[in-house]
C-alpha cells in the first residue's frame, strides 16, 4: 500500500465522486477511476458501492478511511513542521479568501508584497470555502467569521461594514422621498428575499425584487437600475455606478480575520506575508468601514 492510493481513496471517499476527485486533485476522470480499481483489486476488498448517487464507502472502506485520515495528519504534520522550520523568504505561498476581499480590497496589497519579495510566489483561491489549514490546502486564509476555530491562530484586522446602494443614475430621483419609497430591494434567495438589520429596518416598507446570490452580480444588478443593494461597503463605495440612499449609514457585519497553522508561525516568508497584509489593512480600516464615503455630498451640493 502507498500514499498516493489513499490519496485517491481519501478524495472519493470526501466528495462521493470520480469527477469531484478528479476535478479536486487536479487529473483526469479516468486516472482517478483506474487508481480506485487497482487499490482496489491490491487489497482485494470492494471499497466503495457504485450507484447513480455517486460512491459510498462500504464497511471496509469506512475502515481504512478512519486508518488513513489518521496517516494524513501525521504526513501533514511532518510536512507543517518542516515548512515551519523555513528561514528563506522564497517559494509558495497558498492563500484562501471569498472573491469579493481579493478583488476590492487585498489585491494592491498582494501586489506590493511580491514587488518587495520577488521570489515569493502567491497562490491565491477565491473561495467561501473555509479550506483545512492542518491538511495544508492553503497557508493562510482571509476568513470572515465572529471566532475562529481554536486549533488556528490569527489576529483581527477589523469589521466589514456594509451600506445601502442604487444605480448613480437615479442619484436624482432618489432624493425625492416619496419616489424611494416606491423602490425595491434585490433579494438575495427565497429565504432572504428582504434583508434584516439595522440599515434594513430604515425602510421598512420595502418591497423585494430579484434574486441574486452573488455580491458582485447583485452590484452589478443595482448599477443598471433594477433596484437597492446591500453590498459590503469595500464594494459599493469605490464602484462609481453606485451611491449609497439616505440616510447613508453603514453596519457593521463580519469580522475579518487572517488565519494560518501553529506549526507555520516561524515560517519566514509566512510570517512577513502575515505582518505586511495585516499592516496593510489595519492602517486602512476606513475602506472596509465605509468611513470614507462623500458621493453622497455631490447629490446634495447645490449646481
Amino acid at each position: 500500500m502507498n500514499w498516493d492510493d489513499l490519496k485517491y481513496f481519501l478524495m472519493v471517499a470526501r466528495t462521493g465522486s470520480i469527477r469531484a476527485a478528479a476535478i479536486a486533485l487536479e487529473v483526469n476522470h479516468a486516472t482517478v477511476s483506474r487508481r480506485i480499481n487497482n487499490f482496489e483489486a491490491s487489497l482485494g476488498q470492494r471499497l466503495f458501492d457504485r450507484s447513480h448517487k455517486g460512491y459510498s464507502k462500504t464497511v471496509m472502506g469506512d475502515e481504512i478511511y478512519q486508518d488513513a485520515c489518521h496517516l494524513e495528519e501525521r504526513l501533514n504534520s511532518v510536512h507543517r513542521r518542516i515548512a515551519g522550520k523555513d528561514k528563506n523568504l522564497s517559494g509558495d505561498i497558498r492563500v484562501t479568501m471569498p472573491d469579493l476581499l481579493a478583488q476590492d480590497l487585498l489585491m494592491p496589497w498582494f501586489a506590493q508584497f511580491c514587488q518587495q519579495h520577488p521570489e515569493i510566489n502567491l497562490e491565491i483561491i477565491d473561495s467561501t470555502k473555509n479550506f483545512n489549514l492542518a491538511n495544508r490546502e492553503a497557508d493562510v486564509a482571509f476568513r470572515l467569521c465572529r471566532e475562529p476555530p481554536e486549533h488556528l491562530i490569527g489576529r483581527k484586522l477589523g469589521v466589514l461594514h456594509r451600506a445601502c446602494y442604487i444605480s448613480e443614475t437615479l442619484k436624482l430621483k432618489m432624493l425625492d422621498s416619496h419616489w424611494l419609497a416606491e423602490q425595491s430591494w434585490i433579494g438575495w434567495n427565497d429565504k432572504f428575499r428582504k434583508p434584516i438589520g439595522k440599515i434594513a429596518r430604515e425602510y421598512p416598507r420595502l418591497g423585494s425584487k430579484h434574486k441574486i446570490i452573488s455580491a458582485g452580480i447583485q452590484a452589478s444588478a443595482c448599477r443598471q437600475g433594477m433596484g437597492i443593494a446591500i453590498l459590503p461597503c469595500l464594494m459599493g463605495d469605490q464602484d462609481p455606478g453606485l451611491v449609497r440612499i439616505p440616510p447613508y449609514t453603514t453596519e457593521a457585519k463580519h469580522h475579518l480575520w487572517i488565519l494560518r497553522h501553529p506549526d507555520l508561525r516561524h515560517s519566514a516568508k509566512i510570517q512577513a506575508f502575515v505582518t505586511f497584509m495585516s499592516d496593510k489593512v489595519r492602517n486602512n480600516t476606513d475602506i472596509i468601514e465605509g468611513n470614507n464615503y462623500s458621493k453622497h455630498f455631490d447629490v446634495l451640493a447645490p449646481t
